[in-house]
């Protein structure tokens, strides 16, 4: 079995939080608590596998931190987790927005159904070996949508911007982009036009999401030479089924490669 850790960030220490850190435990995870400190989360939040931050107490007060936050969420993929405490989680969900969250507890919170969902996304999250998809939309609801969706068999990273996307693929390149044709300030074709244009990422396969069928779009699409074409009001085992298809053929040419 391997080490499964959390970190939960909260201003003082509570019922709440000892009564979930006491839930997690006996999930044999290791938990870790901190104060709204961006040191201190850089410090320990590079060994946890989800973060847990309690929102009350005056904790949507720490702007640096919560702006911290979510670049792990937003470029990272680090699993971060709200929990409804006393006041300010509108507030917080300002500051970090839906697409870094993976799931808010909202109150009265349910401490077995909260350790339940943190737990299963550390184990989803356990195979480090997964194949990684980087999924670029400004729709939060479609991201965490993607994230459901493909998160029991891949490592999924959201990025609600093409510049997002692209900080993410300087650090690490993922296995797969699925990337919104239509987003503001940079749409899908200049990110693409963008990611062909560097050296070190033009063999990133891409396949593009949309929400329009029709041939003027289709064919606008397909003349930038993606690996695939995606439309959004699929059901989502279509959805699915098309991904683990890419891969299958993406597997099945990697080992061709190998014999020659």
């Amino acid at each position: 079995m391997f080490e499964k850790n959390a970190l939960i960030i909260r201003n003082i220490e509570g019922f709440l939080t000892g009564s979930l850190e006491r839930s997690l435990s006996e999930k044999k995870i290791t938990v870790k608590k901190i104060g709204p400190d961006v040191d201190e989360i850089r410090r320990y939040g590079e060994n946890a596998d989800a973060i847990i931050l309690y929102v009350g107490h005056g904790i949507h007060e720490k702007t640096e931190a919560m702006v911290y936050l979510k670049d792990l969420g937003i470029e990272q993929g680090m699993p971060i987790f709200l929990i409804d405490g006393d006041e300010g989680l509108a507030e917080i969900k300002q500051l970090i927005p839906e697409a870094a969250i993976t799931q808010t507890f909202t109150h009265p919170v349910d401490i077995k159904e909260a350790t339940a969902m943190i737990n299963n996304c550390i184990l989803q999250n356990d195979n480090t070996n997964r194949r990684k998809i980087l999924v670029v939309d400004d729709s939060g609801p479609m991201l965490r949508n993607l994230r459901e969706w493909l998160g029991g068999k891949y490592k999924v990273i959201p990025a609600n911007s093409g510049a997002m996307a692209m900080k993410y693929i300087s650090r690490e390149l993922p296995d797969l982009i699925l990337l919104d044709y239509e987003m503001p300030v940079v749409n899908g074709k200049q990110v693409l036009e963008m990611i062909r244009t560097e050296v070190d990422f033009q063999s990133i396969p891409v396949i593009f999401l949309t929400s329009r069928n029709d041939k003027e779009s289709v064919a606008s699409v397909m003349a930038l030479r993606p690996q695939g074409y995606l439309l959004k009001t699929l059901p989502p085992e279509e959805i699915i089924n098309s991904i683990d298809d890419f891969f299958v053929k993406l597997e099945n040419e990697e080992k061709q490669k190998k014999l020659w």
